[in-house]
């Protein structure tokens, strides 16, 4: 859930297996999700102790190895 603008993501068992994912508001939360999970995987599944975050003015944002490395932004 972000809640400073509603968004929110839900995932429930599918009764056909997997899972089912409900996202509703004006970000794509699970879609980021995902994401983040891909940059992860493809930068070899590092330790959390390889990512890191800035934070300034213009908003935030994690990455991988160095602040130039893969990595997302945060809502703000």
């Amino acid at each position: 859930m972000d809640v400073a603008t509603g968004s929110h993501a839900r995932t429930m068992p599918d009764p056909g297996g997997g899972w089912a994912v409900t996202q509703r508001g004006p970000l794509r939360l699970w879609d980021q999700v995902e994401r983040a999970v891909e940059a992860w995987q493809e930068a070899g599944e590092p330790h959390q102790r390889g990512f890191g975050i800035t934070v300034s003015g213009a908003g935030q944002r994690v990455w991988i190895g160095s602040e130039d490395g893969p990595g997302w932004d945060l809502p703000i």
